[in-house]
């Protein structure tokens, strides 16, 4: 089993999504669904999840404030909505509440509990896809990213589906520049290599069967699917 409190990263962000008021605010800025940044996230996530049928289950971890599963339901999947930040799990909820109210089909669909990325309680395989959306930016230690792959490897018998910060986008380059200007060593939402993010995917046990790059060398989000070697 893993230790994480060997992991500041990993502690950090646990406390830093755990709380009510960042909570409100990601909602706001994050569940927009209307902007092209969105729309450009979701085409991305949606192109891998091509071919995974109807009915299928589908992991969301982290899942945040629940910007993913309108879409996930949409598509005839069961989906559960976890995360480790129970105030992001209420926001989820909240956010879902009238849908789920007013629709009884796609209420039986949905699940939201809470779940430690590093050790979930779910069985070997339990889901066809696993979705880990805007975490691995906040996680600089190829260690730790070691060990969410693996756990995610473990429950998901057809694809998982990553997001990561890639280096290769100017946005990453002002980072970088304005950093060093700084004269800072930044900790979080950390642009890297995507070698360096495949020899982390390959020590898993893992490869790349997908890239998906929300907008190439301008964003740094990037999406890839994976699939067990």
């Amino acid at each position: 089993m893993t230790n994480p409190e060997t992991h500041e990263s990993y502690l950090k962000t646990q406390s830093r999504f755990d709380d009510p008021a960042v909570a409100r605010r990601y909602v706001t800025k994050k569940n927009t669904l209307n902007t092209s940044k969105n729309r450009r996230e979701m085409a991305c996530i949606q192109a891998a999840l091509a071919g995974l049928p109807e009915q299928s289950r589908v992991l969301d971890l982290p899942c945040g404030s629940g910007r993913l599963e309108v879409m996930l339901l949409e598509r005839g999947y069961s989906v559960v909505a976890a995360d480790y930040a129970l105030a992001m799990l209420d926001a989820a909820k909240d956010y879902h509440a009238d849908l789920l109210a007013s629709d009884a089909g796609k209420s039986k669909r949905l699940v939201f509990q809470r779940e430690d990325i590093l050790n979930t309680s779910f069985e070997d395989d339990a889901f066809d896809a696993v979705i880990c959306n805007r975490l691995f930016h906040h996680y600089p230690e190829a260690s730790l990213r070691q060990q969410v792959l693996s756990e995610l490897k473990r429950i998901s018998k057809d694809r998982i589906i990553v997001s990561f910060f890639s280096n290769f986008a100017l946005s990453a380059l002002r980072f970088r520049l304005a950093n060093t200007l700084k004269g800072v060593t930044p900790n979080d939402r950390i642009p890297i290599w995507y070698k360096t993010f495949e020899q982390d995917i390959r020590e898993s046990g893992l490869t790349v069967s997908g890239v998906y790059p929300v907008r190439r060398g301008v964003s740094p989000q990037t999406y890839l699917t994976l699939s067990v070697t």
